[in-house]
């Protein structure tokens, strides 16, 4: 490719799109002026201010209203001035607004690559030494340059193996085909001519004395990948290691293309890390290369990823986060995270400084009135929850010991207590000034859910699905309203809580005319819920209140019973279905570290819930909870507080209810002043984030942000046409070289071809599942930096492979099938046909 070419379309027009629409080429050499104004067409005007200034700027602001009506497409500005400093000295320039619109040449603080020797080593990468030469004499001409491409470079190995350019003939040799392998067996004749092109190409004199393909890729892949290793680190090599032979300098750019191309490509990765793996031996580069401080940014070797691992670790101990995050995002897409443990702990990482991240910006909360913390906990703070909970999730898939990491951890669990608790003071101060429920426009009352929001629906003569699902925080609410927004009209409502939190206060709260029905009666020593004056503390007895109400136009069923059925059978009247779960609940207190891992199987229940209900003709799906939780790791839960002094009627893990009075660890209330009817005085609960009984992590009952903030989902069922889409989803194990696993950890790529029809924004989400041959679970999802926690669904672009981690059964042994499946409707997309070979079995 000519240089003038390159420039045009690999520089120039790949800084022009949509969303940066204009470019303003620096050019006081006046080297690219005629690549420049060849660029006008009908869709890109091209303005050349080397002939008026001020005339030009005038003609630059006519060219921007044709911009935004659509016009053009594109505007270019050709400057002989030179490029601003920085980005501060822009609006000293004629043409900096314009220049902020889109993008520059070269880009501002002499960004590396856009100086003219680097654009010439990356057009003609094949040249990079004699292009050196050219430089060193003085600079070279568009046509001294193009000339080196004449004379039929290579004619031997480019007719032998079909290829075009060095990176080609680079990649044929290392990583051949079976018909490049014969190729090189059937005409010895390249021999010669590989001397040559070594020399010329890499600035290599070749050492191997039996020229065979095999022992020249040897030699190529230690001089390939050791010289990435030192261009990249840039730091001095101890003397064991500086008689290693490196290609010149001046060949950096084809080095970095074509290692990028052996790590990215799947056919081969798998060669790449065979290969990676030996000279990082045979060079004992762990052990050689362990006083360098600075190894680049770049991917090479794998003791590499283990040096960042502690250096990201440590960045966010520090509280270096800017520099952390550089870090991670360098190493996300690392081909060293197909080891087995190595994905989970850089998701640990980066959920540890996601939180440390959210806590930051949350800093020191300041609130007017209950009504403001409330509604900002809604729309923002809650993510402060979630990303807590996704830390808490990705540890339970590391069982390993790293001392560094147990740091990070420590670090992230402290940064969020810390603005936790500060939110916790804020809440309770002002239910102390206001009162429990919050006030306010929008809000609704837990007592309030059905009658607003359910019974005008059957008013209307329409079937409705009302699932009750226990502890369903609003974080999690949120996630399940991304999931459905896609496919249907969904309103996510903010709802404060029947005090007290436990469940069959909330659930007898979701009834029907609940905010008279309700009550809390004094029987036998005891604090009973009633309903009209009807026990209403299990689901049998508060069903029996909603057929007194409703008569034959209601059934119940419990959401695995609803997901399992063939075909949803109902009662011709039924036009209210009672979809129970109280999953949440009964596992945390039986298995509390359990709950972490039940949360994506109960949304991906409630999921297909609503795709059975929708199947059977309902119009509308209500989602409502009884209360929330709070999640305290194991250290952070032996912190308990004394139960207050007082007559009990009622002792829960979080709250108090009877008479009594506050102490230094409660806070207590008149019950109406918190909103509870019933047959007692006061309400008390911990002040702190802390229960009056140790259990080990989940916890509700009390009275926090987390507890009593709900969520309500309002969902109608019509589809949103437009933004349907079909994808194609690929799934490989090891580039399909085998399809036996030898670890429980297996690492599994997804992909999504580029060339398939994208969503809106050009993401999925798609559920994987690893099934038995009787459809029995294998395995599951383990964490990663792709995968939602919330739904154990994995995110992925248009475009994009990324790797996912397996956590097969310990129990589990032999032929097993990966599922990639749409979330909501559970129709197959893929899946990929496996075995179990473990080294132990």
């Amino acid at each position: 490719m000519k240089i003038s070419d390159y420039i045009r379309s690999q520089v120039f027009a790949r800084r022009l799109s949509n969303d940066r629409p204009t470019l303003v080429i620096y050019d006081p050499a006046r080297r690219y002026r005629s690549i420049a104004l060849g660029m006008a067409n009908a869709t890109t005007r091209v303005l050349d201010a080397g002939l008026s200034v001020i005339e030009q700027r005038e003609a630059a602001m006519s060219c921007l209203r044709e911009l935004s009506t659509g016009k053009i497409q594109h505007l270019i500005i050709w400057t002989p001035a030179a490029v601003p400093a920085s980005f501060e000295f822009l609006h000293l320039d004629p043409f900096g607004a314009i220049a902020v619109l889109g993008d520059t040449f070269p880009r501002l603080n002499g960004q590396d690559g856009d100086d003219y020797k680097a654009l010439c080593r990356l057009a003609k990468p094949d040249h990079a030494p004699e292009i050196e030469k050219l430089f060193a004499e003085g600079e070279p001409s568009f046509e001294l340059l193009d000339a080196l491409d004449e004379g039929g470079t290579w004619p031997i190995l480019k007719s032998l193996l079909g290829a075009t350019s060095a990176k080609e003939i680079l990649l044929c040799l290392l990583v051949p085909r079976p018909e490049h392998e014969a190729a090189f067996k059937a005409n010895t004749a390249w021999v010669d001519e590989i001397r040559e092109f070594l020399v010329r190409t890499l600035g290599h004199k070749l050492r191997t004395k039996g020229l065979t393909r095999a022992s020249v890729a040897d030699e190529v892949w230690r001089l390939v990948l050791f010289s990435e290793f030192v261009f990249d680190s840039q730091g001095t090599l101890p003397d064991t290691l500086s008689t290693v032979p490196v290609a010149d300098v001046a060949t950096k750019g084809l080095i970095y293309v074509l290692c990028d191309d052996l790590r990215k490509h799947q056919d081969f990765r798998a060669e790449y890390i065979k290969n990676a793996e030996a000279i990082e031996v045979s060079l004992a580069l762990p052990e050689r290369a362990v006083a360098l401080t600075n190894l680049g940014d770049r991917d090479t070797f794998a003791f590499e990823e283990r040096f960042y691992l502690i250096k990201c670790a440590e960045s966010v101990i520090a509280g270096t986060l800017t520099e952390a995050r550089k870090i991670l995002e360098t190493r996300t897409q690392s081909i060293w995270l197909s080891h087995e443990s190595r994905l989970v702990e850089w998701t640990i990482i980066e959920r540890a400084l996601e939180l440390i991240e959210a806590s930051e910006q949350v800093g020191t909360p300041r609130f007017t009135s209950l009504e403001s913390l409330v509604r900002a906990y809604a729309a923002t703070l809650r993510d402060l929850d979630r990303r807590h909970r996704e830390l808490e999730q990705a540890l339970t898939d590391w069982h390993d010991e790293h001392e560094r990491l147990d740091a990070l951890v420590s670090t992230a669990r402290k940064s969020y207590l810390k603005v936790a608790g500060l939110l916790q003071a804020e809440f309770l101060k002002h239910v102390t000034n206001d009162g429990w429920p919050a006030h306010g426009t929008g809000f609704l009352r837990n007592a309030e859910v059905f009658d607003r929001e359910v019974n005008p629906v059957l008013e209307a003569r329409q079937k409705v699905a009302y699932f009750l699902v226990d502890s369903l925080r609003y974080e999690l609410a949120a996630e399940l309203e991304k999931q459905l927004s896609s496919k249907h009209k969904v309103r996510l409502l903010t709802v404060c809580a029947q005090l007290p939190t436990y469940t069959e206060v909330g659930m007898a709260s979701l009834m029907p005319d609940a905010v008279s029905a309700l009550h809390l009666a004094h029987r036998d020593g005891k604090l009973v819920t009633t309903l009209g004056g009807a026990v209403a503390t299990a689901p049998a007895t508060r069903f029996a209140y909603l057929e007194s109400k409703k008569g034959d136009l209601c059934q119940d069923i419990e959401l695995d019973a609803l997901i399992h059925q063939k075909k949803l059978k109902l009662a011709e009247k039924v036009r209210l279905l009672v979809v129970r779960t109280r999953e949440i609940d009964s596992v945390a207190h039986e298995s509390p570290r359990g709950v972490l891992q039940l949360i994506p199987d109960l949304m991906r229940q409630i999921l297909r819930g609503i795709s059975k209900v929708e199947a059977a003709g309902f119009q509308k799906v209500v989602i409502a909870t009884d209360h929330g939780f709070i999640l305290m790791h194991e250290q952070a839960a032996g912190n308990v507080t004394a139960y207050p002094p007082g007559e009990w009627l009622v002792k829960k893990s979080r709250c108090v209810l009877g008479t009594g009075s506050a102490d230094g660890g409660s806070i207590l209330f008149p019950r109406e002043h918190v909103g509870i009817p019933g047959d007692f005085l006061h309400y008390a609960a911990p002040k702190g984030l802390v229960p009056y009984v140790r259990e080990h992590l989940y916890y509700h009952e009390g009275m926090s942000l987390q507890e009593c903030v709900l969520p309500c989902l309002s969902i109608d069922l019509v589809h949103q046409a437009s933004k349907k889409s079909t994808i194609s989803i690929q799934l490989s194990y090891k580039q399909g070289r085998t399809d036996k696993i030898t670890s429980r950890r297996p690492v599994i790529d997804l992909s999504w071809p580029q060339s398939e029809l994208a969503l809106d924004d050009s993401e999925a989400e798609v559920t994987i599942e690893a099934l038995d041959s009787k459809g029995g679970v294998a395995g599951w999802i383990s964490s990663g930096p792709t995968v939602n926690l919330a739904t154990q669904g994995v995110r992925i672009r248009s475009g994009q492979a990324v790797s996912i981690s397996l956590k097969m059964d310990d129990n589990f042994a032999g032929s097993f099938t990966v599922r990639a499946c749409d979330p909501t409707t559970q129709a197959l997309l893929t899946d990929l046909k496996l075995k179990t070979d473990y080294y132990d079995a």
